[in-house]
Protein backbone atom coordinates (compact mmCIF):
# COMPACT_ATOMS: atom_id res chain seq x y z
CA UNK A 1 0.00 0.00 0.00
CA UNK A 2 1.22 3.47 -0.41
CA UNK A 3 0.06 6.28 1.32
CA UNK A 4 0.98 9.86 -0.03
CA UNK A 5 0.05 13.51 0.47
CA UNK A 6 -2.86 14.57 -1.69
CA UNK A 7 -3.31 18.14 -0.71
CA UNK A 8 -2.36 20.14 2.78
CA UNK A 9 -5.10 22.89 3.24
CA UNK A 10 -4.25 26.04 5.36
CA UNK A 11 -5.63 29.18 5.88
CA UNK A 12 -3.69 31.93 5.12
CA UNK A 13 -1.61 32.21 8.39
CA UNK A 14 -1.97 31.63 12.05
CA UNK A 15 -4.74 33.87 12.60
CA UNK A 16 -6.54 33.82 9.53
CA UNK A 17 -9.66 31.66 10.85
CA UNK A 18 -9.48 34.25 13.63
CA UNK A 19 -9.86 37.70 11.30
CA UNK A 20 -13.00 35.59 9.16
CA UNK A 21 -14.45 35.14 12.23
CA UNK A 22 -14.11 38.93 13.28
CA UNK A 23 -15.11 39.72 9.59
CA UNK A 24 -18.31 37.60 9.84
CA UNK A 25 -19.16 39.67 13.35
CA UNK A 26 -19.67 36.36 15.51
CA UNK A 27 -21.26 34.33 12.51
CA UNK A 28 -24.37 36.15 11.87
CA UNK A 29 -24.01 36.37 7.66
CA UNK A 30 -23.08 32.50 7.99
CA UNK A 31 -26.01 31.36 10.77
CA UNK A 32 -28.80 32.44 7.85
CA UNK A 33 -27.10 30.50 5.19
CA UNK A 34 -27.22 27.34 7.66
CA UNK A 35 -30.22 24.76 7.19
CA UNK A 36 -32.23 25.12 10.14
CA UNK A 37 -33.28 21.80 10.50
CA UNK A 38 -31.65 20.49 13.82
CA UNK A 39 -32.41 17.48 16.22
CA UNK A 40 -30.44 19.03 19.16
CA UNK A 41 -29.36 21.96 21.08
CA UNK A 42 -25.88 23.40 19.66
CA UNK A 43 -23.61 25.73 21.84
CA UNK A 44 -21.11 28.10 19.87
CA UNK A 45 -18.29 27.16 20.45
CA UNK A 46 -15.78 29.03 17.72
CA UNK A 47 -11.94 27.13 17.51
CA UNK A 48 -9.50 26.48 15.03
CA UNK A 49 -9.43 23.11 14.52
CA UNK A 50 -7.08 20.51 12.67
CA UNK A 51 -8.43 18.15 10.22
CA UNK A 52 -7.53 14.91 8.06
CA UNK A 53 -9.46 13.32 5.33
CA UNK A 54 -8.69 9.94 3.93
CA UNK A 55 -9.79 8.48 1.00
CA UNK A 56 -8.70 5.52 -1.59
CA UNK A 57 -7.60 6.54 -5.05
CA UNK A 58 -7.49 2.69 -5.92
CA UNK A 59 -6.72 -0.12 -4.50
CA UNK A 60 -2.86 0.73 -3.66
CA UNK A 61 -3.00 4.08 -2.87
CA UNK A 62 -4.27 6.45 0.04
CA UNK A 63 -4.72 10.51 -0.25
CA UNK A 64 -5.05 12.11 2.46
CA UNK A 65 -5.72 15.97 3.31
CA UNK A 66 -5.05 17.91 6.06
CA UNK A 67 -5.42 21.69 7.11
CA UNK A 68 -7.24 23.70 9.48
CA UNK A 69 -11.23 24.74 9.96
CA UNK A 70 -13.34 26.68 12.02
CA UNK A 71 -15.53 25.30 14.17
CA UNK A 72 -18.95 27.95 14.62
CA UNK A 73 -20.84 25.52 17.05
CA UNK A 74 -21.37 22.36 18.22
CA UNK A 75 -23.47 19.25 19.71
CA UNK A 76 -23.30 16.11 21.67
CA UNK A 77 -23.69 14.56 18.27
CA UNK A 78 -22.41 17.33 15.49
CA UNK A 79 -20.42 20.05 14.38
CA UNK A 80 -20.56 22.78 12.49
CA UNK A 81 -17.45 23.87 10.86
CA UNK A 82 -16.16 26.88 7.87
CA UNK A 83 -12.90 25.18 6.02
CA UNK A 84 -11.79 26.35 2.29
CA UNK A 85 -12.57 23.07 0.52
CA UNK A 86 -16.08 20.78 0.00
CA UNK A 87 -15.86 17.22 1.52
CA UNK A 88 -18.22 14.96 0.07
CA UNK A 89 -21.28 13.81 1.36
CA UNK A 90 -20.68 10.86 3.74
CA UNK A 91 -16.98 11.34 3.89
CA UNK A 92 -14.98 10.75 6.71
CA UNK A 93 -13.17 13.82 8.62
CA UNK A 94 -10.88 13.42 11.40
CA UNK A 95 -11.11 16.70 13.69
CA UNK A 96 -8.65 17.39 16.67
CA UNK A 97 -10.61 19.66 18.86
CA UNK A 98 -8.52 21.77 21.41
CA UNK A 99 -10.02 21.63 24.27
CA UNK A 100 -7.72 23.69 26.80
CA UNK A 101 -3.90 24.91 25.96
CA UNK A 102 -2.64 20.95 26.36
CA UNK A 103 -5.34 19.23 25.77
CA UNK A 104 -7.08 17.80 22.26
CA UNK A 105 -9.61 15.43 21.51
CA UNK A 106 -10.02 13.31 18.18
CA UNK A 107 -12.91 12.64 17.05
CA UNK A 108 -14.56 11.04 14.08
CA UNK A 109 -17.22 13.07 11.99
CA UNK A 110 -19.58 11.95 8.53
CA UNK A 111 -19.84 14.44 6.66
CA UNK A 112 -23.45 15.40 6.34
CA UNK A 113 -24.02 18.83 3.74
CA UNK A 114 -21.76 21.38 2.78
CA UNK A 115 -22.83 24.69 1.48
CA UNK A 116 -20.97 27.75 -0.37
CA UNK A 117 -20.60 30.78 1.20
CA UNK A 118 -18.91 33.90 0.16
CA UNK A 119 -16.64 35.52 2.30
CA UNK A 120 -15.42 38.92 1.36
CA UNK A 121 -11.50 38.88 2.03
CA UNK A 122 -11.33 35.31 1.61
CA UNK A 123 -13.37 34.28 -1.76
CA UNK A 124 -15.45 31.13 -1.67
CA UNK A 125 -15.60 29.19 1.53
CA UNK A 126 -17.39 26.27 2.59
CA UNK A 127 -20.31 25.74 5.65
CA UNK A 128 -20.57 22.00 6.73
CA UNK A 129 -22.61 20.12 8.71
CA UNK A 130 -21.36 16.48 10.28
CA UNK A 131 -22.22 14.08 12.68
CA UNK A 132 -20.27 12.59 15.26
CA UNK A 133 -19.34 8.60 14.15
CA UNK A 134 -16.91 8.17 16.85
CA UNK A 135 -15.20 10.15 19.96
CA UNK A 136 -13.96 12.06 21.93
CA UNK A 137 -11.21 10.37 22.43
CA UNK A 138 -8.46 12.57 24.56
CA UNK A 139 -4.97 13.20 23.92
CA UNK A 140 -1.88 15.61 25.20
CA UNK A 141 -0.45 17.53 23.01
CA UNK A 142 3.20 19.32 23.48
Amino acid sequence: MVIRTKEIHHLDGPRAAESIASEIRAGERLMTAVPTRRGEPRTDERKICTYELCESIDDEAVAIQQGEVFSLNRSAHGILVLMGQAPRRHQLMELHIPESWWRRSMNLYEVQWTKAVQVESHGELYLVGCRLTFGPSHYWSF
